[in-house]
């Protein structure tokens, strides 16, 4: 939703309808030196499947690929495992 609000595209490029105006893209993207948006986000799941949706998906592109973090052994949708599994990572995070 933010992407569309902004007139950014699925790649991170600033639609042409985007590019007069004085909306504040900054506060949720910041542009890159190839004058591509990306946004200010970190993208941190202990259950791989999520952030593989997206890496996948249509918006693959405009995420800086940094700024995902993911445990491989997942917690299975488990409180308790996940909460063990984030203390193992706390120093990586």
């Amino acid at each position: 939703m933010l992407t569309k609000e902004h007139g950014i595209s699925a790649d991170g490029m600033l639609e042409e309808y985007a590019m007069h105006g004085d909306d504040r893209k900054d506060v949720f993207f910041y542009q890159a030196d190839d004058e591509h948006y990306i946004p200010r986000s970190l993208l941190i799941d202990l259950e791989p499947g999520v952030i593989d949706k997206i890496q996948k998906g249509p918006y693959r592109n405009l995420f800086n690929p940094e700024n995902y973090f993911t445990q491989q052994d997942g917690a299975g949708n488990n409180w308790a495992a996940g909460y063990t599994q984030a203390e193992k990572v706390s120093e990586d995070l």
